[in-house]
Parts: structure tokens; C-alpha cells; sequence
């Protein structure tokens, strides 16, 4: 028996899981050696008017097919933004550049997966190069592509091991984990770090996740993995142990759930609102199940990922309905269309990535007022930074639906007064905010729920909270730090009353609001904002 080897790198998720390693081919040398060409059983010839050969055109439309399948069954769990990042990469599949590149090194005399491996690694690399962090982390993405069409046209078969698995690989993407998500007990990824879409999907699947370490292990060697830390070969006490914590989380997490009843009050008698963010009736189904008391945030972009035109009337109102309608005689906050700037439909362009033109709102508005009539419905709108915007928006909208505004800029914080006063109620969007505020970006490792405890945050929070007061406004907090088990209290501290989280998080966040009195929280944020 092999003597115990411990491996500690950075935490992407949380737990612990036990199993037996299975590797993936993620590195480079593992999927450019492409000369033997099984094709899978696809047709020879050439792809009708693209250009590109029929073989590598099916490989691709395998390749999308199959990530617009998990994509879907992601939603249908609940898991929004990990169907999000899949339904992405189905985007990055289909692309014609990508496709075309792959054509031309095809044309040039390289065999099928070099020129499909070649493309990809140049296109991952110019993403790669790019000074926004956002578009760079996507290079990842664009090498899973690449990897997924090479092992299509190769004809590979997909790698089976009894039982458990912790999967490790040079660069683990979210698909990796998908693959095998069924037997998954924990990953260990080489490269990647926690803002990564690979931990993002980790964390929702929840199993655990650590980069930053290569065991030295053949496939099938036992190993445990307890936070950022990897054992391989462990010992029967390690194996134990790693059982037990396994057993405990899950007694966790169904003490929890039985607490669905209780209020969330402090210890103090302060009762905090919590509310929810969703995006699909699945997720609306799950926070009504779980007590929440509403949605303080409906995503609306995601039917809309891969739309070519603006979506009319009808398409927004079929999208959006099924979401509200377990929402009924509740509070529905629905944000209006806001894409992340790595994640823009055909039918926009970076500069309109965020403000809509007004014929477009004023469509979308008809459509979520139709939608929601049975809801006590409210419209927000996303990246507000001046009372005009607000104003505007409401002149589109029918009726008299409240008309709220998302602080999530320093610009926004500058002018807070005045959109109080233009807005009928405020929501802070702490990831943005933070990121803002902080000079990073939404995929930088240094960018945490966490964060929302630095002093220049948690003094923008406070002073869009007295804002919020002083206009008679009410406010809620729907950024992750909203379920922050360490930034809930200074929420609460600054004057924070209504929460906004994840269908999933409900439980621990009113668990964890029972433990605390306001004026223990009051005290510790004072401490913060000096």
C-alpha cells in the first residue's frame, strides 16, 4: 500500500468528497496528436453552404447539440447561472469563425483534430491576451470546445470507472464536470481559479473543487479531497473521516431545510425579508418551497442567449410567464434585459450591452406588466447611474408597476439621492458594486461576497441604505454577498432588512439570521466603516 500524499492549492468550492481518480484530457499534448480519425460514423463530403466539410461541420453541431442538452437539464435543476456558462459554450461551438479556422487548417493538409485543436488554441489564446478579464477567462471555455469536437472526431469513448470519481486534468472546464456528474465526488484542476466558470458550476453542483494541484496518480488511485486539500492513497482513519464529514453536511443540510418554517428574525426580534433570485420556473418553484417571500430578482436575458432579432412582445411574455406564474399573490421584482458583456446575443454589440433602446424596453415592459398581472410585480432596472434613466423608463411603462433601480456602480452611489427620489425602490447588486468599486473584474479570484466587507463597499452600502431612509424607500440586497454568511451580519449592521439569494441558499441564510442581534451586527459594521 502506497503511503498517503497530501496536495494543498486554492479552494474553488467548498466540502469534501471521496472517490478514485479519473483523469480528463485537458492538457495541450493530450489532444493535439489528433492523426488517427475515427470520424464517429459521420458523413463525408462538404457541409451544405458553410464551407466547411461535412465531418467536422457534424462534429461541431454534435458538440453544440450535446451542450445545449445540459444546458437545459441544468435549468431544469434550478442550476441557472452553470446552464448560462454550457449554453455559452454551445454559442462558442457554433461559431463561423471558429468553424472557419478549423476549415482552413483542414484545407492547409492538417488531419482533422490537429486543424479543429490548432483553431481553438489560437482562438483561446487571443482571448487569452485580451486586457478584460472577462473575455480571457473564456479562452478556457474555447479550449473545452476545442477538446469535445477533437474527441468527437476521433470517436472516443467516453471513459468509465466504477464508483465515485475525483476528476483531475491540467485545465478542468465546466463540461468536464457535466461529463461526469452523475459519479462526481470532487475535482482537482491544474489551472483555473475560483471566479472561473468550472468552480462556478462546482459550487452549484455541490462538490468540491481545488486548483493548483497535479497529484501524482495513475486513474483509479483512491483519494480524498477535504477543501483546497488532496490525499491520494489515504488511509483507512483519512477514508473515515472524509465519510463522516460527507454524512455531517448532509445532516446539515437537513436540519436546515427542516428550519423552513421558522421566521427569519434576529435574536433581537428584527425580522429580515428574503426574498429570492430566479430566473426559471424551476427556481421560482424551489423559493416558494423554500419560504421565500417573493423574488427580489427575475432574470429575463437568459431565453435570449442565442437570439438573432430583438425579441417582440410575445417572445418575452412566453419566456417570462412560466417564471412568474408559481410567483402568484407574491412580490415578482423583474429586471429588465441586462447581459453581462461575455455573454451578448447576436442581436447586440458590446456598446448596447446594458442600455436598452427605448422601443425595445417599452416592448419588453408591455410584455412583463402582461406577464405578471397576477404577481405583486415591480420592474427594475439594471446599471442605473442617474435619475434621468429611471425617469425615462417609467414614461414607457404601462400602469402604475412600481419602478425600482439597481445600485451597482460607483457612479451610481455619487448620485444616489437623486435616483432615490426618481425610483420607487432600490435593490444593491453587490457583485457589480463591488467590483466597481474595488477596480476589479467579475472573474478576478480577488473579487468575493466577501469583499462586501472592505471598507470602501460596506460605506457605499451604508450610504445608499441612509439614501434609501431619507427618501422612504424601500431596499434590498440581491448580490451574493446577500448570502455571505460573513457579510450577512454587516448588512444588517448598516441597516440592510431585506435579502435577496439563491433558491438554494434560503435556508442557511435564515438560519444564520436567527444567530445574530442587530446591535451586535450595528457594532461590527461600525468597526468596518471606521
Amino acid at each position: 500500500m502506497n503511503a498517503p500524499r497530501g496536495y494543498t492549492g486554492v479552494l474553488g468550492a467548498p466540502g469534501v468528497g471521496l472517490g478514485r481518480i479519473r483523469w480528463a484530457a485537458t492538457a495541450p499534448s493530450e489532444v493535439d496528436g489528433g492523426n488517427g480519425y475515427a470520424g464517429a460514423g459521420l458523413s463525408s463530403g462538404v457541409g451544405g453552404g458553410t464551407g466547411l466539410p461535412a465531418d467536422l461541420g457534424a462534429a461541431f453541431d454534435a458538440v453544440a447539440a450535446r451542450l445545449r442538452e445540459r444546458a437545459e437539464a441544468l435549468r431544469a435543476g434550478g442550476h441557472t447561472e452553470p446552464a448560462d456558462i454550457v449554453e455559452t459554450m454551445a454559442l462558442i461551438a457554433d461559431d463561423p469563425d471558429l468553424r472557419g479556422a478549423a476549415a482552413t487548417g483542414l484545407a492547409a493538409g492538417q488531419a482533422p483534430v490537429d486543424a479543429v485543436t490548432a483553431a481553438a488554441s489560437t482562438y483561446a489564446d487571443l482571448l487569452a491576451a485580451l486586457p478584460d478579464p472577462t473575455l480571457a477567462g473564456r479562452a478556457a471555455d474555447v479550449r473545452q470546445v476545442g477538446r469535445r469536437v477533437a474527441a468527437v472526431l476521433r470517436g472516443d469513448p467516453a471513459a468509465t470507472l466504477d464508483g465515485p470519481v475525483i476528476l483531475a486534468g491540467h485545465e478542468l472546464g465546466a463540461d468536464d464536470l457535466l461529463e461526469v456528474a452523475d459519479d462526481l465526488a470532487g475535482a482537482a484542476s491544474l489551472l483555473g481559479g475560483p471566479n472561473a466558470h468550472v468552480a462556478i458550476v462546482a459550487r452549484a453542483l455541490g462538490v468540491p473543487l481545488v486548483f493548483g494541484v497535479t497529484p501524482d496518480a495513475p486513474d483509479g488511485t483512491p483519494a480524498v479531497l477535504d477543501g483546497a486539500t488532496l490525499i491520494v492513497d489515504p488511509t483507512p482513519e483519512q477514508e473515515h473521516a472524509a465519510r463522516e464529514a460527507v454524512r455531517a453536511a448532509e445532516r446539515h443540510r437537513a436540519d436546515l431545510a427542516a428550519g423552513r418554517a421558522l421566521p427569519a428574525v434576529t435574536r433581537d426580534g428584527r425580522t429580515v425579508t428574503l426574498l429570492a433570485n430566479v430566473a426559471t420556473a424551476e427556481e421560482s418553484r424551489a423559493a416558494v418551497a423554500a419560504g421565500a417571500e417573493g423574488a427580489g430578482l427575475v432574470r429575463t436575458e437568459l431565453p435570449f442567449l442565442t437570439a438573432a432579432d430583438w425579441p417582440d412582445e410575445a417572445a418575452h411574455a412566453a419566456a417570462l410567464r412560466p417564471v412568474l406564474d408559481p410567483l402568484a399573490g407574491l412580490v415578482a421584482t423583474v429586471r429588465t434585459l441586462d447581459f453581462a458583456p461575455d455573454k451578448l446575443p447576436p442581436f447586440l454589440t458590446a456598446a448596447g450591452a446594458r442600455q436598452l433602446p427605448p422601443e425595445a424596453l417599452a416592448t419588453q415592459l408591455r410584455a412583463v406588466v402582461a406577464a405578471g398581472a397576477a404577481t405583486r410585480l415591480r420592474v427594475m432596472l439594471p446599471m442605473v447611474e442617474s435619475a434621468d434613466q429611471v425617469e425615462a423608463a417609467r414614461a414607457l411603462l404601462p400602469g402604475a408597476v412600481p419602478c425600482g433601480a439597481m445600485v451597482e456602480t460607483a457612479a451610481a452611489v455619487e448620485g444616489i439621492d437623486g435616483i432615490a427620489a426618481a425610483a420607487d425602490f432600490l435593490s444593491i447588486g453587490t457583485n457589480d458594486l463591488t467590483a466597481s468599486l474595488l477596480g476589479l473584474d467579475r472573474l478576478d479570484p480577488a473579487l468575493t461576497p466577501a469583499r462586501a466587507a472592505d471598507r470602501p463597499v460596506l460605506r457605499a452600502i451604508a450610504a445608499t441604505v441612509a439614501a434609501a431612509g431619507r427618501h422612504d424607500r424601500p431596499l434590498s440586497v440581491c448580490g451574493d454577498a446577500a448570502a455571505d454568511p460573513h457579510a450577512v451580519p454587516l448588512l444588517i449592521g448598516v441597516g440592510c432588512r431585506i435579502l435577496s439569494v439563491t433558491p438554494s441558499a434560503l435556508d442557511a441564510v435564515r438560519a444564520r439570521i436567527r444567530t445574530l442581534d442587530t446591535a451586535e451586527c450595528a457594532k461590527a459594521a461600525a468597526a468596518v466603516l471606521g
